[in-house]
């Protein structure tokens, strides 16, 4: 097989498995031609908008790819395109190696040996490039600099430089794993946490939350542990057994009937990951927001399981003049989407 380098297209990670999904929201929101490409990878064709996809978890925006035998090296042509970015200034840079699917069946070895070659390349055609490698973490902190991904498949590599404003997540290939807390009983404790991580705050001691379809407790443990005050709304019981349940008061009603007393202020955060239809959470978001009833939110909606679109469109199309509320697919999210944000 030739080494051969592709013309520039964009590349969007999702969960593995609903890239049709990806493929469909693409199309009908904003006209892109979408392929799959392998598990949880979808190559996109078209002005790729500057806000993340819903499903969508990192980006590779105009990303090359090169098809190599394996135990070959990248040719100067490969190396060149790669490294062209640097040629004018220096600019401070970082790294991201994203792995293949398992389904492709490529070792890290062979990735890690492709980047190697990379950065010799780069090191032979600029001799300072290692004075100016920096953390992603910084770049992505002070928006200054270019993030270098590559990816593998099967029968070659992508790879793509953007600046940090350009990528949906600071996490290679976007796949953020949160760490499980033993204290908490259930796992969705992840999901409020990676929502946290992606709003870029965290709750507070003394804030005031309402768990709606608390039970049994992995988001009301969440906010507890941290020293807020949370009402946990479910007809359900609670299984915390942290020292933390003294934050939480148990009202045994139904999420989706509760509402705050009319002179009742807001409250600091309200949150729902309850079991309903698309329809009756979309309901309970819009009772919450246009009545101001809360300054921040995580809720959940899940989709159904054929054209997900249908029940979002109207949705997303209700979030436009909320520009800090937003619905992505998180990575702990399974048959769902998450909006999260403040007002």
């Amino acid at each position: 097989m030739s080494t051969r380098l592709s013309s520039p297209f964009h590349v969007c990670f999702s969960r593995p498995g609903i890239e049709h999904w990806l493929i469909e929201e693409a199309q009908e929101r904003y006209g892109l031609y979408g392929t799959s490409l392998a598990p949880g990878r979808v190559k996109l064709e078209g002005d790729l908008p500057s806000t993340p996809l819903v499903f969508e978890w990192q980006r590779m925006p105009n990303a090359r790819f090169f098809s190599l035998d394996k135990g070959t090296r990248p040719p100067s042509e490969i190396t060149d395109v790669f490294w062209n970015f640097f040629s004018d200034s220096p600019t401070p840079w970082a790294l991201q190696a994203v792995p293949a699917p398992d389904s492709e069946q490529v070792s890290s070895n062979r990735l890690n040996a492709v980047i190697r070659d990379l950065l010799k390349a780069g090191k032979a055609r600029h001799p300072d490039l290692m004075r100016w490698e920096r953390k992603a973490k910084k770049i992505f902190r002070t928006s200054e600099g270019r993030i270098l991904q590559v990816s593998a498949l099967r029968n070659g590599f992508f790879f793509s430089v953007s600046s940090p404003a350009e990528l949906s997540s600071s996490v290679p290939g976007g796949e953020l794993r949160m760490k499980m807390d033993e204290a908490a009983p259930s796992r969705s404790f992840l999901k409020v946490e990676e929502a946290f991580f992606r709003m870029g705050i965290e709750p507070k001691a003394g804030e005031t939350v309402i768990d709606l379809g608390a039970a049994p407790g992995g988001w009301s443990y969440a906010f507890a542990k941290r020293g807020a005050q949370v009402t946990a709304v479910d007809n359900g019981p609670l299984k915390i057994t942290d020292s933390c349940i003294r934050r939480i008061d148990q009202l045994h009603v139904d999420g989706l009937t509760f509402r705050l007393s009319k002179h009742q202020p807001p409250v600091d955060w309200l949150v729902s990951d309850m079991l309903i239809a698309p329809g009756e959470a979309f309901g309970l978001l819009k009772h919450w927001v246009q009545g101001h009833h809360c300054t921040k939110i995580v809720m959940n909606f899940k989709i159904p399981q054929h054209h997900p679109m249908s029940a979002l469109l109207p949705i997303l199309e209700w979030l436009e003049p909320y520009p800090d509320l937003h619905m992505r697919q998180l990575c702990h999210d399974r048959r769902e989407v998450t909006v999260f944000g403040k007002l």
